[in-house]
């Protein structure tokens, strides 16, 4: 028997491959410079790498339990990204400059906005359908 997936559940499969390969990413040599950012400009700790693990792990889990499952994570991603970007603007406001500021940032900023955009739109019109039963 094959398994089709909805549009929802394709994106949490395609977020699942971001943030793993993002985490993958600390473990390629030549990515990390010597003071532990990636590309010069993000700092990668054992928190953050777990993060991006634990998000992968989540967004891999909701595709395969289901539309709402996904719909669910999107709903939760947009909000903790959204918290991210705005505890870490106001924590280096006087630390970093505003372009460096918004460049660590930009990433996180995309993801959140884009998993607000599917949590809204994406397959909405599937989702208020009645079920049929036979």
């Amino acid at each position: 028997m094959t398994r089709s997936f909805t549009t929802i559940q394709k994106c949490a499969f395609g977020f699942a491959l971001l943030f793993l390969f993002v985490y993958s990413l600390d473990y390629v040599p030549g990515i990390m410079d010597s003071n532990g950012k990636m590309f010069g400009l993000f700092s990668m700790t054992t928190f953050v790498d777990v993060g991006h693990l634990g998000l992968g792990l989540l967004a891999l889990i909701s595709g395969f339990a289901g539309p709402r499952a996904s719909r669910v994570y999107f709903w939760f991603l947009g909000f903790f990204y959204a918290a991210d970007v705005i505890t870490y603007v106001i924590r280096h406001l006087h630390l970093i400059s505003p372009v460096t500021n918004l460049l660590v940032n930009m990433p996180h900023i995309l993801v959140s906005v884009a998993a607000f955009l599917i949590a809204i739109n994406v397959g909405k019109h599937i989702a208020n359908q009645p079920v049929a039963r036979a």
